[in-house]
């Protein structure tokens, strides 16, 4: 008796206490803002993102060459001293003498160096310029992504609700004995194999739009009702037209700079060549304490070294990038070119879904529904046409989604939305 008592209590007391313990804090979801409009993504890939934000130090950097590129063409002075004495009394008292140098470059190298700097930053801001060619290729193609991926998800949704409420109906009239129980069971696994296909999609969401947040260092809500196609289409380029925007696309440029950059190199490395003339400067007092001044010049001959690595190598990182251009400018024409024809195929290939092949399976899933209806359908029937039609409505939505990374490769060459 007494323990049941003392049961008794203790589950009171910890009944009491669940009631007064505070509730347990959910997990903050982090705030997302509402989901953007597509200049807006592409502006904030040109901003945030990671490899642009990379991009613009490395400007930073280049720049900073300027500091030493500057410089006045006087190096650094140095002095030398020396104290000699003659022995066996030949010398009254030491001889001091003292020698400044002034290193001068009198051959050009500060504006060599000036030049150089010129154009490594040019090189470094069009390298700059194509890093935000691909970011804000990465952010449509993650854009288009996350719209697909929302409108699958709305279209799956929709499956769900009906292979649901179709399953319940089944389940009532299997109770009624109207219904068999193969049917029942048809019924439900296709509702559960939809609600796994939600799951799924929703996952795919998700990750759509973390890539798009990667894309624009902003966290965005899953768009709502927002259509999924992509832009149509301007006028073609054509291959004159794609080898114009060739040559003037920044990861062209970005090579050409870079081989100006090393010819610049080149020549600072061949002019540093001749070391700066050396002004003298001596001072000193002579073995019988008088006062010594004179003055003079020195040179070296660049007979034997001559910067002959740093040349040489120049030339050879020129020849590279150079070579470099040649072939990123084929390929981008090649690109855009191949793009616009796969673009192309690919909305041909919807416009025949959406003009063909949806109004059929449309038409034969009411038949098959119509026919079970009146008993002269089976149950299988209605299920394989569902199926067909919800496989080309995804598969309409694979197909925007690769017209959207076809438009984000044509976007990270061109920086325009074709």
């Amino acid at each position: 008796m007494a323990l049941l008592v003392m049961l008794v209590a203790s589950a009171a007391i910890a009944e009491e206490r669940q009631i007064e313990a505070p509730p347990r804090a959910e997990a903050q979801q982090p705030a997302a803002e509402s989901f953007p409009s597509l200049e807006r993504a592409m502006e904030l890939a040109r901003e945030r993102a990671p490899g642009v934000v990379s991009a613009r130090g490395a400007v930073g950097v280049a720049e900073a060459s300027y500091a030493g590129a500057r410089l006045a063409p006087l190096d650094n002075p140095y002095l030398e001293v020396f104290v000699d004495r003659g022995l066996q009394g030949v010398t009254r008292d030491a001889a001091v003498q003292a020698n400044l140098w002034l290193p001068l470059e009198v051959s050009g190298q500060r504006a060599r160096r000036v030049d150089e700097a010129d154009a490594l930053v040019a090189w470094q801001k069009t390298l700059f310029e194509a890093t935000q060619l691909s970011a804000e290729g990465e952010a449509v193609r993650a854009y288009g992504a996350a719209l697909v991926a929302a409108a699958r998800v709305r279209t799956i949704e929709g499956l769900v609700s009906d292979a649901g409420a179709e399953a319940e109906v089944y389940r009532q009239r299997l109770a009624a004995g109207d219904a068999t129980l193969q049917e029942e069971k048809l019924a439900s696994m296709e509702h559960a194999r939809y609600a796994v296909m939600l799951e799924e999609s929703r996952a795919d969401l998700a990750r759509a739009l973390v890539d798009l947040a990667r894309a624009t260092g902003r966290m965005f809500s899953p768009p709502d009702g927002t259509s999924a196609m992509p832009p149509t289409p301007d006028e073609t380029y054509g291959e004159a037209g794609a080898a114009r925007v060739a040559g003037a696309s920044a990861h062209v440029v970005a090579s050409t700079r870079e081989a100006s950059f090393y010819a610049r190199a080149r020549d600072r490395a061949a002019i540093e060549a001749h070391p700066p003339v050396n002004l003298i400067v001596t001072a000193g007092r002579g073995d019988l304490g008088e006062p010594r001044f004179g003055g003079g010049l020195s040179w070296t001959f660049p007979v034997a070294r001559r910067k002959q690595a740093e040349v040489a190598r120049a030339d050879a990182e020129r020849a590279r990038a150079l070579a470099e251009a040649d072939v990123k400018r084929r390929l981008v024409a090649q690109g855009l070119s191949g793009l616009e024809l796969e673009r192309a195929k690919v909305r041909r290939a919807r416009e025949v879904i959406d003009t063909n092949a949806l109004p059929a399976a449309l038409a034969s899933t009411d038949a098959a529904v119509a026919m079970k209806t009146a008993g002269k359908g089976e149950m299988l029937l209605v299920l394989t046409a569902r199926r067909d039609l919800a496989l080309l409505r995804l598969r309409r939505l694979e197909l925007i989604a690769r017209e959207w990374a076809i438009v984000g490769d044509i976007v990270a060459l061109t920086g325009d939305l074709p």
